[in-house]
């Protein structure tokens, strides 16, 4: 089996990290910010739509995202994000069961792939995989990512945004949806996802469970005496 993982908010805790950068972008543009329980909330309920900075004039939250998105990939903001909980017991029951690959929707590669490589996590956890800024390219990459395994019906795309959700929707992809990141379950399952968990934890209780919630989702279960 094949798991293609987006790291931020999956494995990777971006909360802080995406704090940081908001507080640093408000600033840049002169405008005040929001305390971290607020934003983090409207921007798991809302998105690109929330009121990220009460008042402003869209030329002014254009700037403010514009300055956002560049801090969330300073190899500084990326360092913040920290392993969830729990995590080293959760790798460890999904990397028995198949190969995992990393993708994020982030340019910074290089830093998240030193990031996760500091959690300690168990086996070598290989490179990130940076996909296209352009939506309608990451379908196609997504599906170069699942190669073979994605005909025997055995590859699983886990996604916390609801971009990569509806990336792995349009290349056929059975989708997990897991609502610890920057989407709430509510945006995910809006998103197509075939199946969403609160954390990746559950997930891993799945499929050590047998995975009937992923084999009714359109997940093959595996061959015989494996």
């Amino acid at each position: 089996m094949k798991f293609i993982i987006e790291c931020d908010g999956v494995v990777s805790d971006i909360a802080p990290a995406w704090y940081a950068a908001h507080e640093q972008a408000a600033e840049t543009v002169g405008w005040s910010r929001l305390d971290q329980a607020t934003f983090w909330r409207l921007t798991r309920t809302k998105g690109r739509e929330a009121p990220i900075l009460p008042g402003a004039k869209p030329i002014k939250t254009k700037e403010y995202y514009a300055t956002f998105d560049r801090l969330t990939e300073t190899d500084e903001n990326v360092a913040l994000a920290s392993a969830f909980d729990g995590m080293s017991e959760t790798w460890r029951k999904l990397t028995r069961r198949g190969e995992i690959v990393f993708v994020t929707l982030g340019s910074n590669h290089a830093a998240r792939s030193r990031t996760l490589e500091s959690y300690n996590l168990e086996r070598d956890l290989g490179e990130v995989n940076a996909l296209s800024r352009d939506p309608r390219r990451r379908p196609g990459e997504l599906a170069a990512l699942a190669g073979s395994a994605a005909g025997a019906g055995r590859v699983l795309v886990v996604g916390a945004t609801d971009a990569l959700i509806r990336a792995a929707g349009q290349a056929d992809l059975v989708t997990a949806g897991v609502a610890s990141g920057a989407c709430g379950i509510p945006r995910l399952t809006q998103a197509g996802a075939d199946v969403v968990y609160r954390e990746l934890g559950e997930l891993a209780e799945s499929l050590v469970s047998g995975a009937q919630d992923l084999q009714r989702a359109g997940l093959l279960p595996a061959p015989p005496g494996q």
